[in-house]
């Protein structure tokens, strides 16, 4: 056992900095020479004292009656008449369970060490804060949590889920109908993992054609086929290292690379077409069905195996209009966006218009709204979005009857009257907007969301003067 000599404790204790110790409740019983020094208190009239009678702020009673360490506590002081700040640190002194005392130092031996040490530790977080940032934007991520609006249960719910999902390394199968925002749910997730500052990698599996697939999931070697690229090409997972791959509709993805994906999950490796070499890959796997993947097993479009390896945390998005107390938020948000896209400047909607829209039943949800909202933007005349646009633009909600009974015969309304219907509605909507501008026509066509161009040739097309 090393036996430590007395004086050194003591030349330990006297080089701290200022360094005291209390009893279990909070009476000195040890000050060294920095302590008297700094506080212009003796010894002889500290020890046996309450340290907080004596130094006004200070926490060791805190530490004491909690049992835990106060670490870079800052607090004012005074000193010959004059307040100075300090930097201590209060930790309770524990023996068989049980706080005995409290051992009080300071965390810096003067306030400019203390100055300094915090310049540096705000240009390491700066730095840090920017790599990160910078880290996030090469990842290929444009959504996160905060970009799901809504109140409703259902969201809140989903919004639960997410950060779940986030804190988990397990695959992810995300269901919903088409526009209910599956890629955003994707985004989010990856946002708020562990894995935020590598790649998110964005796959549409309907999109690529069965003959490309196994070449854009696993890339190839050089030379291995007709027109292959110089060294080869890295396929999604490899890009995707360390980060998350998005397989979106995967349900549409071909039965042929459903075993070469499952081995994928199993072993953590792939091979590259042409090459016999292994490549270990860490790839999280988040994928997406607008339709029930079950479905799709029970068909026998879908390996029964790779559905059990993808559906380990199971999110299923809410139709629109199963949560229609979220259509004012996504209606304000939305309008916002479409304004700054557009160059417009529309306020809001009006009532009248807000209950039409909760009333449909959005079979194209979330993008549907966005579809008909701009639509609306591009025809209004005023500050807000009335019904009236919503009636002229919205064809799901009023389609054209396909015959009407006119002397008790049947006419058939064909595609040359709807056009002209069209054309009506537009006349009547550039009409209004050059009147709205006082017939500027840079105006009219920034209101209207259109080039001058194109405004000119409508002009012309529905002799406009």
């Amino acid at each position: 056992m090393f036996n430590v000599p007395p004086k050194c404790v003591e030349l330990i204790f006297e080089q701290l900095g200022v360094a005291a110790i209390t009893d279990q409740k909070a009476r000195y019983i040890y000050v060294n020479r920095k302590w008297q020094e700094d506080t212009g208190i003796s010894e002889k009239d500290a020890i046996g004292k309450y340290n907080h009678d004596l130094v006004a702020g200070s926490r060791a009673l805190s530490a004491i009656t909690s049992g835990k360490t106060i670490s870079g506590d800052i607090f004012a002081r005074k000193k010959d008449g004059t307040e100075l700040p300090g930097i201590m640190s209060y930790i309770p002194i524990i023996d068989h369970g049980n706080t005995v005392g409290c051992f009080i130092c300071s965390s810096f031996l003067t306030m400019d060490q203390a100055l300094d040490f915090t310049e540096k530790l705000e240009e390491v977080t700066a730095e840090y804060d920017f790599l990160r940032k910078e880290m996030k934007k090469r990842s290929g991520v444009r959504y996160n949590v905060d970009d799901i609006i809504g109140e409703s249960d259902s969201i809140k719910k989903l919004k639960e889920q997410i950060y779940q999902a986030g804190a988990s390394n397990s695959t992810v199968l995300i269901e919903g109908e088409t526009g209910t925002g599956k890629e955003l749910v994707a985004h989010s997730i990856h946002a708020c993992s562990l894995r935020n500052i590598f790649p998110f990698v964005k796959v549409n599996c309907s999109a690529i054609p069965a003959s490309l697939m196994e070449s854009e999931f696993f890339g190839y070697e050089e030379g291995t086929f007709t027109g292959a690229q110089k060294g080869g090409k890295r396929g999604k997972f490899e890009i995707a290292h360390l980060g998350s791959i998005f397989l979106d509709e995967i349900n549409q993805m071909d039965l042929t690379i459903q075993p070469k994906l499952l081995r994928v999950l199993q072993e953590r490796e792939i091979e590259r077409i042409g090459s016999s070499e292994s490549i270990q890959v860490d790839v999280r796997i988040i994928s997406a069905s607008n339709v029930s993947l079950r479905g799709t097993v029970k068909r026998g479009e879908f390996r029964n195996d790779l559905y059990y390896r993808l559906n380990i945390i199971y999110i299923l998005l809410p139709p629109l209009r199963d949560r229609r107390e979220d259509i004012p938020l996504l209606a304000d948000s939305i309008i916002w966006k479409l304004n700054r896209k557009m160059g417009r400047d529309i306020e809001g909607i009006s009532k009248n218009a807000l209950d039409y829209l909760k009333n449909r039943e959005w079979p194209g949800n979330v993008r549907e709204l966005q579809n008909i909202l701009e639509r609306a933007m591009n025809i209004c005349v005023g500050k807000s979005l009335s019904l009236d646009e919503f009636r002229k633009v919205d064809i799901a909600a009023f389609p054209p009857a396909k015959e009407k009974i006119l002397n008790n015969s049947a006419e058939t309304i064909n595609d040359k009257s709807l056009t002209e219907k069209k054309c009506t509605l537009e006349k009547e909507a550039i009409i209004q907007s050059l009147q709205s501008c006082g017939y500027n026509k840079s105006k009219t066509a920034k209101y209207l969301g259109i080039s001058r161009t194109l405004l000119y040739q409508k002009l012309k097309k529905y002799k406009i003067k």
